[in-house]
C-alpha cells in the first residue's frame, strides 16, 4: 500500500512539473513577444476599435460639458 502511495505521489509531481515547463514556455513566448525590438512601431490597421474605457470616458467628458439640469426635491 505505501509503494502506490509513493508512486501516485511521483506520477503527481511528474504531472505538475510538466505543467510548470508548458507554462513557463508559453510565458517566455509572451515576454519575448512584448520585448521584441524588431517590431514595426505601428501596426497596419489605421482605425483603432474603442475600448470601453475610452468609450465611458468620452462620455463622462460629454456629460460634464451639458449644463446641469437636476431638479430640486423639497
Amino acid at each position: 500500500m505505501s509503494l502506490q502511495l509513493w508512486v501516485v505521489i511521483v506520477l503527481m509531481a511528474v504531472l505538475l512539473g510538466l505543467l510548470a515547463v508548458v507554462r513557463m514556455r508559453r510565458a517566455r513566448q509572451v515576454f519575448d513577444d512584448i520585448t521584441r525590438v524588431d517590431r514595426p512601431a505601428h501596426s497596419g490597421i489605421r482605425e483603432h476599435p474603442r475600448d470601453e474605457l475610452a468609450h465611458a470616458r468620452a462620455q463622462a467628458r460629454h456629460a460634464r460639458t451639458e449644463p446641469v439640469r437636476h431638479r430640486r426635491h423639497g
